[in-house]
């Protein structure tokens, strides 16, 4: 391999190395936003919860025994499939 041929090959390996370090803060990037959007979403469910069902003290794990409750109910099962393709 000439000299030439060396230098162009590390400066292709450098610019791979930087673009590889571009790639994973991009990527990095998209799942902060994504992680923060989450959070938001879930703390905005849990304000309307709050709000339309007055559950305020209530511990994560009563909550889920009351949803539970709700969806072995075949009435509240279907209020809920609806609800569901509305959203599709």
């Amino acid at each position: 391999m000439t000299e030439r041929d060396a230098l162009r090959l590390e400066r292709i390996s450098e610019k791979l190395a930087h673009m590889k370090a571009q790639r994973q803060d991009i990527l990095a990037r998209d799942r902060k936003r994504q992680r923060k959007e989450r959070n938001r979403r879930l703390t905005q469910i849990g304000t309307l919860t709050e709000k339309h069902f007055g559950f305020k003290d209530i511990h994560p794990v009563e909550f889920e025994r009351v949803i539970k409750a709700l969806m072995n109910d075949e009435k509240m099962r279907k209020v809920v499939d609806r609800a569901k393709k509305m959203m599709e």
